[in-house]
């Protein structure tokens, strides 16, 4: 059963637009926020324990509703060396709100992602995978068009490289943005950032993991977001409410794919991440 906790505070909607031609739909705009922090999974698949980051701050009645949320959460259970195990993994989740009228806001677990490799937890078995890093990442280029409409957003890349470190494909899995206009202007500034980003990917070096189960694999695939700000701003940090317009899940081929809980777009706006999630949820994220 879907469970949703009505939170009354004041969010802030940045939107800009400058609409020469089309229609603004203002209700695409979503109030978010990142929360990030560690689950412990049992070997049933139930949830042993969690830990929110204290930086997030949250409020009492926010934190009760992710806690009860969280209880309620069941997932496949954590397969290591071919064994079920007890296992700990980063969590991030970004929390969505919704206006609902007099001043109330419903609140749900929009989507989530789990880490691929743990940090320590005294009698808990880590589900331990070597995490591929990054050895060559130049920024890419804040596409003109973009910055001259003031666009803003973040572009969460699916790249994928060989033993050598070089880059054999990339795609745009999403692109958010923090603007708002024309169904066909914002096409438009998700279509800039992701050929920007894309373009830079291309030239990146990644390094494999040399422990842990990927190791000697053929290939590896991680997840990396890519922010887009203009002069002095900052990216909101997790536990700080935002502003942004969702953009589709992508496939490698630019198709669209179904809406799912398991989206890139709870990741932090930068980093470079496993593409293949350290657990699986099986229940939806705010049942």
């Amino acid at each position: 059963m879907l469970r949703t906790w009505l939170l009354s505070f004041l969010l802030a909607i940045a939107a800009t637009a400058s609409a020469s031609a089309g229609v603004i739909d203002r209700s695409q705009v979503e109030s978010t926020m990142l929360v990030n922090g560690f689950i412990t999974i049992d070997t049933n698949g139930l949830v042993a324990g969690h830990e929110i980051d204290t930086n997030a701050n949250l409020s009492p009645e926010l934190a009760a509703f992710v806690n009860k949320s969280m209880e309620r959460w069941r997932f496949e259970p954590v397969v290591v060396d071919g064994r079920v195990v007890r296992a700990r993994v980063p969590m991030y989740l970004r929390l969505v709100a919704k206006p609902a009228g007099d001043g109330q806001y419903t609140i749900r677990i929009a989507s989530t992602w789990f880490g691929a490799h743990t940090g320590t937890n005294t009698g808990t078995t880590q589900a331990v995978r070597g995490a591929p890093t990054a050895t060559r990442m130049v920024p890419p280029k804040y596409p003109r068009g973009a910055m001259n409409r003031g666009g803003k957003g973040t572009v969460y890349l699916r790249v994928t490289f060989g033993p050598d470190g070089k880059v054999t494909q990339a795609y745009a899995s999403q692109v958010n943005l923090r603007v708002l206009g024309t169904p066909g202007q914002m096409q438009e500034l998700r279509r800039q950032f992701a050929e920007a980003s894309l373009a830079a990917a291309r030239q990146w070096e990644f390094a494999p993991p040399t422990s842990g189960e990927d190791a000697g694999k053929s290939e590896w695939s991680v997840m990396v977001p890519v922010t887009y700000i203009l002069g002095r701003e900052t990216p909101p940090k997790p536990g700080e409410w935002d502003s942004y317009v969702p953009g589709p899940m992508m496939g490698p081929s630019g198709e669209i794919l179904p809406q799912t809980a398991a989206s890139p777009d709870a990741l932090p706006d930068s980093g470079v991440f496993s593409a293949e999630q350290g657990a699986r949820l099986l229940t939806p994220p705010s049942a």
